[in-house]
Protein backbone atom coordinates (compact mmCIF):
# COMPACT_ATOMS: atom_id res chain seq x y z
CA UNK A 1 0.00 0.00 0.00
CA UNK A 2 2.52 2.43 0.62
CA UNK A 3 4.38 1.61 -2.71
CA UNK A 4 1.53 1.92 -4.49
CA UNK A 5 0.77 5.40 -2.44
CA UNK A 6 4.05 6.30 -3.46
CA UNK A 7 3.95 5.76 -6.81
CA UNK A 8 0.84 7.52 -7.64
CA UNK A 9 2.60 10.65 -5.66
CA UNK A 10 5.62 10.66 -7.98
CA UNK A 11 2.84 10.15 -10.66
CA UNK A 12 0.68 13.30 -9.86
CA UNK A 13 4.05 15.18 -9.44
CA UNK A 14 5.54 13.88 -12.48
CA UNK A 15 1.94 15.03 -14.64
CA UNK A 16 2.21 18.83 -12.59
CA UNK A 17 5.74 19.04 -13.61
CA UNK A 18 5.00 18.20 -17.41
CA UNK A 19 1.97 20.52 -17.44
CA UNK A 20 3.56 23.48 -15.84
CA UNK A 21 6.69 23.43 -18.73
CA UNK A 22 4.16 22.60 -21.27
CA UNK A 23 2.14 25.57 -20.41
CA UNK A 24 5.81 27.79 -20.12
CA UNK A 25 5.75 26.71 -23.72
CA UNK A 26 2.80 26.35 -24.95
CA UNK A 27 2.58 28.38 -28.15
CA UNK A 28 -1.36 29.10 -29.18
CA UNK A 29 -1.03 28.71 -32.89
CA UNK A 30 -3.51 31.05 -34.76
CA UNK A 31 -4.71 32.63 -31.60
CA UNK A 32 -4.33 36.92 -32.11
CA UNK A 33 -4.10 38.21 -29.17
CA UNK A 34 -6.71 41.28 -30.41
CA UNK A 35 -8.51 41.83 -33.64
CA UNK A 36 -6.64 44.50 -34.43
CA UNK A 37 -3.27 42.53 -34.35
CA UNK A 38 -1.07 42.11 -37.44
CA UNK A 39 1.71 40.41 -36.40
CA UNK A 40 1.94 38.96 -32.73
CA UNK A 41 4.48 36.72 -30.27
CA UNK A 42 4.05 33.46 -28.92
CA UNK A 43 5.04 33.97 -25.74
CA UNK A 44 3.97 37.16 -25.28
CA UNK A 45 6.95 38.07 -23.50
CA UNK A 46 10.16 36.53 -21.87
CA UNK A 47 10.42 37.98 -18.42
CA UNK A 48 13.20 36.61 -15.46
CA UNK A 49 15.13 34.28 -18.43
CA UNK A 50 18.47 33.44 -16.36
CA UNK A 51 21.11 34.71 -18.39
CA UNK A 52 22.93 31.28 -20.56
CA UNK A 53 19.81 30.15 -21.45
CA UNK A 54 18.21 30.11 -25.34
CA UNK A 55 14.74 30.29 -25.74
CA UNK A 56 12.35 30.16 -29.41
CA UNK A 57 9.61 32.81 -30.11
CA UNK A 58 7.16 31.93 -32.37
CA UNK A 59 5.66 34.69 -34.83
CA UNK A 60 2.16 35.04 -36.50
CA UNK A 61 0.62 37.15 -39.01
CA UNK A 62 -2.37 38.06 -40.94
CA UNK A 63 -0.75 40.22 -43.45
CA UNK A 64 -0.97 38.72 -46.95
CA UNK A 65 2.37 38.89 -48.44
CA UNK A 66 5.74 38.34 -46.16
CA UNK A 67 8.67 37.24 -48.08
CA UNK A 68 11.28 37.08 -45.16
CA UNK A 69 11.95 38.18 -41.62
CA UNK A 70 14.46 39.84 -39.77
CA UNK A 71 15.13 40.04 -35.86
CA UNK A 72 17.41 41.98 -33.40
CA UNK A 73 16.85 43.15 -30.02
CA UNK A 74 17.74 46.80 -28.37
CA UNK A 75 20.61 45.63 -25.85
CA UNK A 76 23.01 42.98 -27.15
CA UNK A 77 25.02 43.10 -24.37
CA UNK A 78 21.64 41.64 -22.02
CA UNK A 79 20.45 39.12 -25.14
CA UNK A 80 21.20 38.54 -28.69
CA UNK A 81 19.26 36.74 -31.63
CA UNK A 82 21.15 33.50 -32.58
CA UNK A 83 18.71 32.24 -35.46
CA UNK A 84 16.04 33.60 -37.89
CA UNK A 85 13.88 30.39 -39.73
CA UNK A 86 12.01 30.32 -42.60
CA UNK A 87 9.05 31.74 -43.57
CA UNK A 88 6.35 29.34 -42.99
CA UNK A 89 2.89 29.33 -44.80
CA UNK A 90 -0.45 28.66 -42.62
CA UNK A 91 -3.18 25.84 -43.82
CA UNK A 92 -6.45 26.74 -44.46
CA UNK A 93 -7.46 25.78 -41.11
CA UNK A 94 -5.20 28.61 -39.63
CA UNK A 95 -6.22 31.78 -38.75
CA UNK A 96 -2.85 33.40 -39.72
CA UNK A 97 -1.55 33.55 -43.15
CA UNK A 98 2.33 32.82 -42.42
CA UNK A 99 4.42 32.41 -39.19
CA UNK A 100 8.53 31.89 -38.01
CA UNK A 101 10.46 31.37 -35.21
CA UNK A 102 12.85 33.28 -33.65
CA UNK A 103 15.83 31.80 -31.14
CA UNK A 104 17.17 34.49 -28.88
CA UNK A 105 19.93 33.50 -25.86
CA UNK A 106 19.60 35.09 -22.78
CA UNK A 107 23.52 36.94 -22.32
CA UNK A 108 23.52 39.35 -19.09
CA UNK A 109 21.58 40.45 -16.56
CA UNK A 110 19.06 43.71 -17.56
CA UNK A 111 16.38 44.58 -19.47
CA UNK A 112 15.71 44.20 -23.30
CA UNK A 113 13.42 44.54 -26.56
CA UNK A 114 12.90 41.78 -28.82
CA UNK A 115 11.87 43.56 -32.36
CA UNK A 116 11.23 40.90 -35.54
CA UNK A 117 10.35 42.93 -39.01
CA UNK A 118 8.27 41.01 -41.56
CA UNK A 119 9.27 42.06 -45.50
CA UNK A 120 7.55 41.97 -48.84
CA UNK A 121 9.12 40.73 -52.30
CA UNK A 122 10.45 44.30 -52.27
CA UNK A 123 12.34 44.34 -48.82
CA UNK A 124 10.04 46.63 -47.69
CA UNK A 125 8.77 46.51 -43.97
CA UNK A 126 5.11 45.40 -43.90
CA UNK A 127 5.03 44.55 -40.39
CA UNK A 128 6.37 44.81 -37.44
CA UNK A 129 5.94 43.10 -33.32
CA UNK A 130 7.80 43.55 -30.26
CA UNK A 131 8.65 41.89 -27.11
CA UNK A 132 9.73 42.74 -23.74
CA UNK A 133 12.03 41.02 -22.06
CA UNK A 134 14.14 40.82 -19.09
CA UNK A 135 17.09 38.06 -17.68
CA UNK A 136 18.26 37.30 -14.26
CA UNK A 137 21.86 36.40 -12.61
CA UNK A 138 22.68 32.91 -13.02
CA UNK A 139 24.32 32.76 -9.77
CA UNK A 140 20.80 34.69 -8.68
CA UNK A 141 20.65 32.60 -5.86
CA UNK A 142 24.05 33.62 -4.25
CA UNK A 143 23.32 37.18 -4.18
CA UNK A 144 19.86 36.52 -2.71
CA UNK A 145 22.10 34.60 0.00
CA UNK A 146 24.21 37.16 0.55
CA UNK A 147 21.19 39.75 1.07
CA UNK A 148 19.74 37.88 3.64
CA UNK A 149 22.68 37.36 5.41
CA UNK A 150 23.49 41.10 5.46
CA UNK A 151 20.18 42.07 6.52
CA UNK A 152 20.66 39.66 9.39
CA UNK A 153 23.76 41.18 10.21
CA UNK A 154 22.21 44.77 10.13
CA UNK A 155 19.52 43.76 12.14
CA UNK A 156 22.08 42.71 15.03
CA UNK A 157 24.43 45.88 14.45
CA UNK A 158 20.96 47.98 14.99
CA UNK A 159 20.47 45.77 18.27
CA UNK A 160 23.48 46.94 19.82
CA UNK A 161 23.58 49.92 18.38
CA UNK A 162 20.63 50.13 20.58
CA UNK A 163 21.90 49.09 23.44
CA UNK A 164 24.83 51.63 23.24
CA UNK A 165 23.03 54.58 22.91
CA UNK A 166 24.06 56.71 25.49
CA UNK A 167 20.89 58.83 26.82
CA UNK A 168 22.82 61.68 28.34
CA UNK A 169 23.97 62.65 24.09
CA UNK A 170 20.60 63.32 24.15
CA UNK A 171 20.57 65.99 27.02
CA UNK A 172 23.94 67.41 25.55
CA UNK A 173 21.85 67.90 22.15
CA UNK A 174 19.02 69.77 24.18
CA UNK A 175 21.15 72.07 25.87
CA UNK A 176 23.88 72.66 22.55
CA UNK A 177 21.89 71.88 19.63
CA UNK A 178 23.93 74.16 17.00
CA UNK A 179 26.09 71.59 16.00
CA UNK A 180 24.01 68.51 15.57
CA UNK A 181 20.79 71.00 13.65
CA UNK A 182 23.44 71.91 11.21
CA UNK A 183 24.36 68.57 10.72
CA UNK A 184 20.60 67.78 10.52
CA UNK A 185 20.21 70.19 7.35
CA UNK A 186 23.04 68.95 5.76
CA UNK A 187 22.21 65.42 5.99
CA UNK A 188 18.39 65.37 5.41
CA UNK A 189 18.14 68.25 2.92
CA UNK A 190 21.51 68.85 1.20
CA UNK A 191 22.23 65.22 0.79
CA UNK A 192 18.79 64.17 -0.72
CA UNK A 193 18.79 67.55 -3.20
CA UNK A 194 22.66 66.86 -4.09
CA UNK A 195 21.58 63.15 -4.93
CA UNK A 196 18.56 64.03 -6.76
CA UNK A 197 20.06 66.57 -8.75
CA UNK A 198 22.91 64.40 -9.80
CA UNK A 199 21.29 61.75 -10.60
CA UNK A 200 19.13 63.17 -12.85
CA UNK A 201 22.27 65.67 -14.85
CA UNK A 202 23.94 61.97 -14.84
CA UNK A 203 21.32 59.52 -15.83
CA UNK A 204 18.58 61.61 -17.46
CA UNK A 205 17.66 58.23 -19.44
CA UNK A 206 17.72 55.83 -16.84
CA UNK A 207 15.15 55.68 -13.92
CA UNK A 208 16.80 52.75 -12.23
CA UNK A 209 19.88 54.74 -12.17
CA UNK A 210 18.80 57.62 -10.72
CA UNK A 211 16.69 55.74 -8.09
CA UNK A 212 19.34 53.81 -6.95
CA UNK A 213 21.71 56.90 -6.61
CA UNK A 214 18.86 59.29 -5.31
CA UNK A 215 18.37 56.54 -2.10
CA UNK A 216 21.56 55.72 -1.24
CA UNK A 217 21.88 59.86 -0.87
CA UNK A 218 18.78 59.36 1.02
CA UNK A 219 20.18 57.46 3.64
CA UNK A 220 22.44 59.30 6.01
CA UNK A 221 24.22 57.39 9.16
CA UNK A 222 27.36 55.47 7.68
CA UNK A 223 29.03 53.50 10.49
CA UNK A 224 32.33 54.67 8.92
CA UNK A 225 32.35 58.36 9.26
CA UNK A 226 33.02 58.39 13.29
CA UNK A 227 35.90 56.22 12.44
CA UNK A 228 37.02 58.88 10.08
CA UNK A 229 36.18 61.92 12.07
CA UNK A 230 38.46 60.67 14.37
CA UNK A 231 41.41 59.61 11.81
CA UNK A 232 40.75 63.67 10.42
CA UNK A 233 40.80 65.41 13.99
CA UNK A 234 36.93 66.51 13.95
CA UNK A 235 34.84 66.56 17.27
CA UNK A 236 34.02 62.51 17.64
CA UNK A 237 31.17 63.42 20.47
CA UNK A 238 29.59 65.98 17.37
CA UNK A 239 29.94 62.89 15.11
CA UNK A 240 28.53 60.38 17.58
CA UNK A 241 25.57 62.85 18.19
CA UNK A 242 25.02 62.96 14.66
CA UNK A 243 25.12 59.32 14.02
CA UNK A 244 22.32 58.69 17.24
CA UNK A 245 19.78 61.59 15.44
CA UNK A 246 20.50 59.85 12.04
CA UNK A 247 19.69 56.71 13.13
CA UNK A 248 16.87 57.31 14.76
CA UNK A 249 14.95 59.75 12.47
CA UNK A 250 16.11 57.93 9.35
CA UNK A 251 13.23 55.46 9.60
CA UNK A 252 10.33 58.62 8.85
CA UNK A 253 12.96 61.09 6.65
CA UNK A 254 13.61 58.18 4.24
CA UNK A 255 10.39 56.87 3.20
CA UNK A 256 9.16 60.96 3.12
CA UNK A 257 11.73 61.81 0.65
CA UNK A 258 11.18 58.39 -1.70
CA UNK A 259 7.59 59.28 -1.80
CA UNK A 260 8.37 63.44 -2.65
CA UNK A 261 10.50 62.31 -5.44
CA UNK A 262 9.77 59.07 -6.39
CA UNK A 263 7.01 60.31 -9.10
CA UNK A 264 9.86 62.78 -10.78
CA UNK A 265 12.04 59.67 -11.11
CA UNK A 266 10.04 57.34 -12.42
CA UNK A 267 8.11 59.43 -14.91
CA UNK A 268 6.92 57.46 -17.97
CA UNK A 269 9.18 54.22 -16.97
CA UNK A 270 7.44 50.61 -17.09
CA UNK A 271 8.50 50.08 -12.93
CA UNK A 272 6.52 51.65 -9.97
CA UNK A 273 8.21 52.33 -7.09
CA UNK A 274 6.85 50.08 -3.83
CA UNK A 275 6.27 52.66 -2.04
CA UNK A 276 4.35 51.04 0.59
CA UNK A 277 6.94 48.02 0.88
CA UNK A 278 9.81 50.98 1.30
CA UNK A 279 8.38 52.61 4.38
CA UNK A 280 7.46 49.23 5.70
CA UNK A 281 11.10 47.60 5.40
CA UNK A 282 12.56 50.67 6.68
CA UNK A 283 10.13 51.60 9.57
CA UNK A 284 10.99 47.45 10.51
CA UNK A 285 14.46 48.42 10.88
CA UNK A 286 14.14 50.43 13.70
CA UNK A 287 12.35 47.41 15.73
CA UNK A 288 15.59 45.90 16.64
CA UNK A 289 16.96 49.97 17.80
CA UNK A 290 14.00 50.00 20.43
CA UNK A 291 14.90 46.24 21.53
CA UNK A 292 18.46 47.51 22.05
CA UNK A 293 17.54 50.50 23.66
CA UNK A 294 14.90 48.22 25.86
CA UNK A 295 17.47 45.83 26.84
CA UNK A 296 20.06 48.96 27.94
CA UNK A 297 17.12 49.48 29.89
CA UNK A 298 15.71 46.56 31.85
CA UNK A 299 19.11 44.29 31.17
CA UNK A 300 21.86 46.46 31.38
CA UNK A 301 24.11 43.57 32.08
CA UNK A 302 23.25 42.16 28.98
CA UNK A 303 23.64 45.64 27.35
CA UNK A 304 27.44 45.88 28.59
CA UNK A 305 28.27 42.81 26.98
CA UNK A 306 26.19 43.55 23.60
CA UNK A 307 28.14 46.76 23.84
CA UNK A 308 31.69 45.04 23.40
CA UNK A 309 30.41 43.40 20.83
CA UNK A 310 29.89 46.36 18.35
CA UNK A 311 33.73 46.77 17.46
CA UNK A 312 34.20 43.33 16.11
CA UNK A 313 30.91 42.65 14.51
CA UNK A 314 31.51 45.60 12.67
CA UNK A 315 34.74 44.43 11.56
CA UNK A 316 32.99 41.39 10.47
CA UNK A 317 30.51 42.95 8.49
CA UNK A 318 33.15 45.19 6.58
CA UNK A 319 34.97 41.86 5.89
CA UNK A 320 31.93 39.84 4.73
CA UNK A 321 30.90 42.95 2.44
CA UNK A 322 34.51 43.05 0.93
CA UNK A 323 34.52 39.13 0.80
CA UNK A 324 31.49 37.24 -0.01
CA UNK A 325 29.56 40.31 -0.67
CA UNK A 326 31.52 41.33 -3.65
CA UNK A 327 32.01 37.73 -4.65
CA UNK A 328 28.40 37.37 -4.79
CA UNK A 329 27.93 41.09 -6.79
CA UNK A 330 30.50 40.97 -9.26
CA UNK A 331 28.48 41.56 -12.53
CA UNK A 332 28.46 45.29 -10.59
CA UNK A 333 31.61 45.79 -11.91
CA UNK A 334 30.40 44.60 -15.23
CA UNK A 335 27.86 47.57 -15.25
CA UNK A 336 30.66 50.36 -14.06
CA UNK A 337 30.55 53.20 -16.74
CA UNK A 338 32.50 56.27 -16.62
CA UNK A 339 29.24 58.00 -15.99
CA UNK A 340 28.35 56.02 -12.87
CA UNK A 341 32.23 56.07 -11.31
CA UNK A 342 31.64 59.92 -11.81
CA UNK A 343 28.37 59.68 -9.41
CA UNK A 344 29.63 57.86 -7.26
CA UNK A 345 32.45 59.89 -6.30
CA UNK A 346 30.56 62.95 -6.73
CA UNK A 347 27.95 62.42 -4.07
CA UNK A 348 30.35 62.05 -1.43
CA UNK A 349 32.43 64.87 -2.97
CA UNK A 350 30.05 67.18 -3.03
CA UNK A 351 28.65 66.47 0.54
CA UNK A 352 31.32 66.86 2.14
CA UNK A 353 31.81 70.16 0.62
CA UNK A 354 28.51 71.33 1.78
CA UNK A 355 28.72 70.24 5.30
CA UNK A 356 31.89 72.02 5.32
CA UNK A 357 30.48 75.16 3.50
CA UNK A 358 27.64 75.72 5.83
CA UNK A 359 29.98 74.49 8.84
CA UNK A 360 32.18 77.43 7.63
CA UNK A 361 29.53 79.86 6.88
CA UNK A 362 27.92 79.93 10.97
CA UNK A 363 32.17 80.06 12.16
CA UNK A 364 31.57 76.42 13.72
CA UNK A 365 35.11 75.39 15.74
CA UNK A 366 37.04 73.52 13.03
CA UNK A 367 36.48 70.19 14.94
CA UNK A 368 32.75 70.88 14.52
CA UNK A 369 33.09 71.54 10.84
CA UNK A 370 35.07 68.52 10.08
CA UNK A 371 32.63 65.92 11.96
CA UNK A 372 29.64 68.06 10.06
CA UNK A 373 31.74 67.36 6.99
CA UNK A 374 32.16 63.89 6.96
CA UNK A 375 29.02 62.88 8.80
CA UNK A 376 27.13 64.04 5.17
CA UNK A 377 29.28 63.11 2.59
CA UNK A 378 29.30 59.39 4.65
CA UNK A 379 25.98 57.84 3.64
CA UNK A 380 24.52 54.15 4.84
CA UNK A 381 24.51 52.54 1.27
CA UNK A 382 24.10 49.71 3.01
CA UNK A 383 20.93 50.41 4.01
CA UNK A 384 20.14 51.72 0.91
CA UNK A 385 21.33 48.59 -1.09
CA UNK A 386 19.35 46.21 1.06
CA UNK A 387 15.88 48.31 0.35
CA UNK A 388 16.71 48.24 -3.07
CA UNK A 389 16.94 44.46 -2.98
CA UNK A 390 14.28 43.61 -0.97
CA UNK A 391 11.67 45.99 -2.34
CA UNK A 392 12.00 45.89 -6.30
CA UNK A 393 11.84 43.03 -8.49
CA UNK A 394 14.21 41.41 -9.96
CA UNK A 395 16.55 42.23 -12.51
CA UNK A 396 15.46 45.98 -11.01
CA UNK A 397 16.84 45.37 -7.92
CA UNK A 398 19.99 43.90 -8.70
CA UNK A 399 20.20 46.77 -11.68
CA UNK A 400 19.77 50.16 -8.98
CA UNK A 401 22.07 48.75 -6.15
CA UNK A 402 24.90 49.27 -8.63
CA UNK A 403 24.72 52.89 -8.35
CA UNK A 404 25.23 52.70 -3.96
CA UNK A 405 27.71 50.42 -5.09
CA UNK A 406 29.61 53.06 -7.11
CA UNK A 407 29.25 55.19 -4.27
CA UNK A 408 30.54 52.62 -1.48
CA UNK A 409 33.93 52.52 -3.06
CA UNK A 410 34.42 56.04 -4.02
CA UNK A 411 33.65 57.40 -0.72
CA UNK A 412 36.81 56.98 1.08
CA UNK A 413 38.86 58.68 -2.05
CA UNK A 414 38.51 62.05 -0.69
CA UNK A 415 38.99 61.10 3.28
CA UNK A 416 42.20 58.80 2.39
CA UNK A 417 43.86 61.97 0.07
CA UNK A 418 42.80 64.43 3.25
CA UNK A 419 43.93 61.93 5.74
CA UNK A 420 47.64 61.71 3.70
CA UNK A 421 47.77 65.71 3.79
CA UNK A 422 47.23 65.76 7.58
CA UNK A 423 49.61 62.90 8.31
CA UNK A 424 52.15 64.67 6.53
CA UNK A 425 51.78 68.23 7.66
CA UNK A 426 51.80 66.54 11.51
CA UNK A 427 55.04 64.77 10.09
CA UNK A 428 56.95 68.37 9.54
CA UNK A 429 55.69 70.35 12.59
CA UNK A 430 56.41 66.85 14.44
CA UNK A 431 59.94 68.02 15.56
CA UNK A 432 59.13 71.62 16.20
CA UNK A 433 56.50 70.17 18.37
CA UNK A 434 58.87 67.78 20.09
CA UNK A 435 61.29 70.86 21.22
CA UNK A 436 59.03 72.97 22.48
CA UNK A 437 57.15 70.03 24.55
CA UNK A 438 61.04 69.35 25.69
CA UNK A 439 62.01 72.60 27.32
CA UNK A 440 58.52 72.91 28.78
CA UNK A 441 59.36 69.65 30.87
CA UNK A 442 62.84 70.45 31.54
CA UNK A 443 61.68 74.04 32.96
CA UNK A 444 59.09 72.14 34.90
CA UNK A 445 61.51 69.74 36.58
CA UNK A 446 63.27 72.61 37.53
CA UNK A 447 60.61 73.98 39.50
CA UNK A 448 59.75 70.72 41.17
CA UNK A 449 63.63 70.71 42.32
CA UNK A 450 63.42 74.26 43.76
CA UNK A 451 59.98 73.86 45.28
CA UNK A 452 59.97 77.70 44.40
CA UNK A 453 59.16 79.96 41.91
CA UNK A 454 60.09 83.22 41.84
CA UNK A 455 57.74 85.60 40.10
CA UNK A 456 57.22 89.24 40.11
CA UNK A 457 59.71 89.50 43.17
CA UNK A 458 57.61 86.95 44.80
CA UNK A 459 57.69 83.52 46.06
CA UNK A 460 54.95 80.92 44.99
CA UNK A 461 54.91 78.28 47.18
CA UNK A 462 52.94 75.00 47.15
CA UNK A 463 51.40 73.97 50.54
CA UNK A 464 50.06 70.74 51.30
CA UNK A 465 46.82 71.65 51.24
CA UNK A 466 47.15 71.78 47.55
CA UNK A 467 46.69 76.04 47.68
CA UNK A 468 48.80 78.28 45.80
CA UNK A 469 50.22 80.75 47.82
CA UNK A 470 52.43 83.88 47.31
CA UNK A 471 53.45 85.70 50.16
CA UNK A 472 50.07 84.83 51.84
CA UNK A 473 48.16 86.17 49.10
CA UNK A 474 46.25 84.18 46.20
CA UNK A 475 48.07 84.13 42.83
CA UNK A 476 46.38 86.50 40.85
CA UNK A 477 46.80 86.41 37.14
CA UNK A 478 45.39 89.24 34.79
CA UNK A 479 43.33 90.46 37.65
CA UNK A 480 41.79 87.26 37.98
CA UNK A 481 42.07 84.70 41.46
CA UNK A 482 42.33 81.09 41.14
CA UNK A 483 42.31 78.43 43.33
CA UNK A 484 42.36 74.70 43.74
CA UNK A 485 41.89 72.80 46.48
CA UNK A 486 42.17 69.40 47.55
CA UNK A 487 38.68 68.74 46.09
CA UNK A 488 39.25 69.89 42.85
CA UNK A 489 37.16 72.77 43.20
CA UNK A 490 38.63 75.64 40.91
CA UNK A 491 37.54 79.43 41.44
CA UNK A 492 37.97 81.70 38.03
CA UNK A 493 36.32 85.26 38.74
CA UNK A 494 34.29 84.23 40.74
CA UNK A 495 32.59 81.84 39.11
CA UNK A 496 33.53 77.88 40.15
CA UNK A 497 33.71 74.60 38.61
CA UNK A 498 34.14 71.33 39.62
CA UNK A 499 37.00 68.96 38.30
CA UNK A 500 36.99 65.47 39.56
CA UNK A 501 40.25 64.79 40.70
CA UNK A 502 41.94 68.11 40.28
CA UNK A 503 42.30 67.12 36.41
CA UNK A 504 40.41 68.50 33.90
CA UNK A 505 36.79 67.26 33.11
CA UNK A 506 36.76 65.88 29.09
CA UNK A 507 32.70 66.76 29.39
CA UNK A 508 34.14 70.52 30.01
CA UNK A 509 35.85 69.87 26.41
CA UNK A 510 32.69 67.85 24.76
CA UNK A 511 30.33 71.12 25.41
CA UNK A 512 32.99 73.26 24.28
CA UNK A 513 32.71 72.08 20.72
CA UNK A 514 29.27 73.37 20.43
Amino acid sequence: MRAAAVVTLVAALLSLTCGWRGAAAQTVDGEAGSEEEEVWMEPRQLMQVVEGTSHVVRWFTVLPDVASVTAKVEDERVSRVEAVGPVLNASSLDNFTFSGIVEVSATFIGYNKLRVFLHDDLGSVTGEVEMPMSVLLSYQKLSDLFMMIASVLVAVLYVIMGATLDMKVLALIIKKPIGPLVGIVCQYLFMPLIAFGLAKATFPDNPLGQLGLFLGGSCPGGGASNMWTHLLGGSLDLSIMMTFISTVTAFATVPLWVLLMGPTIVGDANFVIPYKDIAVLVFSLSMPCALGILIAKFLPRVGKVLGKMLTPLTLFNVIFLFTFGVYANLYVFSLFEVKTIFAGFGLPFLGYLSGMGLASLLRLPMKDRVAISIETGIQNMTIAIIILKLTLEAPASELTVVFPAAAVLMTPIPLLVMLIIRRLYLWRRGPQEEEEKTEKEKEMEAKETNGKVESGGGKAEAGGGGTVEKDGNKAKTGGAKEEQTDEGKVERNGTAGVVEGGIDNPGVEVEDTF
